[in-house]
């Protein structure tokens, strides 16, 4: 996955792992049915559901970032 960081004006690639690390930018998925649930190194998560070609649900960081998400095969 690829991600902004819009502060600092840089990006980064985080790469899936066992489990979610911020020092090594690592991400962690977990795929039950329709739904994909990933836990990000920056501490996010997104819970998406699948939606024909489209991955849609929300990113949750905290207790006060909520925002809808779709992604959409490339």
């Amino acid at each position: 996955m690829e991600f902004s960081r819009v502060a600092a004006r840089e990006s980064f690639i985080s790469m899936f792992a066992d489990k979610a690390e911020p020092g090594k930018n690592t991400n962690s998925g977990i795929v039950s049915g329709s739904t994909l649930s990933i836990k990000t190194a920056l501490g996010g998560r997104y819970d998406l559901q699948r939606d024909g070609d489209r991955l849609t649900g929300t990113y949750t960081r905290a207790t006060d970032y909520n925002v809808p998400v779709s992604l959409k095969k490339s």
